[in-house]
C-alpha cells in the first residue's frame, strides 16, 4: 500500500510539472510570433513595402498580357514568389492583408497599374496569403474598391 501511494504522488507530480512545461511552451511561442509588438505600418516598412511581391505582383500581372515570365525565366519567378512569401511570413497575421491593401494603393500611386490591371493586382494581392499556404487561407477582403 506505501508503494502505491509513493508511485501515486510520483505520478502526480510529474503530471503538474509537464502541465507547466507545456503553459510556459505556448506563452513563449505566442510572444516570439509577435513581431516585438510593432505597428503593421512598422512591420510594412521593415518588409520594404513587400518588396518583393511588388515584384511578383508587377512580373505576374504584366507578364499575363505579354508573357513575360517567359522572358524572364521560371526560376526568377519561383524565387520572386518564395521571397514574397517569406515577407508576408514575417508580418504578423493581423496585419497581412492590411499591408497588401497598403503594397497595392502604393503601386498605384507610383502609376504602375491602369485600369483592369489594378482590379486584377487586387484580386492576386487578396489570393497571396493562400498561395503562400498561410493566414488568412480564405483570402484577404480589401476596403479599397478598384
Amino acid at each position: 500500500m506505501a508503494k502505491l501511494i509513493v508511485l501515486l504522488s510520483a505520478f502526480a507530480v510529474l503530471l503538474l510539472v509537464a502541465n507547466a512545461s507545456v503553459y510556459r511552451t505556448t506563452v513563449e511561442v505566442e510572444e516570439e510570433n509577435s513581431s516585438r509588438g510593432q505597428s503593421c505600418q512598422q512591420q510594412f516598412e521593415e518588409q520594404q513595402r513587400f518588396r518583393h511581391c511588388q515584384m511578383y505582383m508587377q512580373q505576374e500581372i504584366k507578364g499575363s498580357q505579354g508573357g513575360r515570365w517567359l522572358r524572364t525565366g521560371v526560376n526568377q519567378r519561383q524565387e520572386c514568389f518564395r521571397q514574397c512569401c517569406q515577407e508576408l511570413q514575417e508580418v504578423d497575421t493581423r496585419c497581412r492583408c492590411q499591408n497588401l491593401e497598403q503594397m497595392v494603393r502604393y503601386q498605384q500611386q507610383q502609376g504602375q497599374f491602369r485600369g483592369e490591371e489594378v482590379e486584377e493586382l487586387y484580386e492576386t494581392a487578396s489570393e497571396l496569403p493562400r498561395m503562400c499556404n498561410m493566414p488568412p487561407m480564405q483570402g484577404c477582403q480589401f476596403r479599397s474598391s478598384y
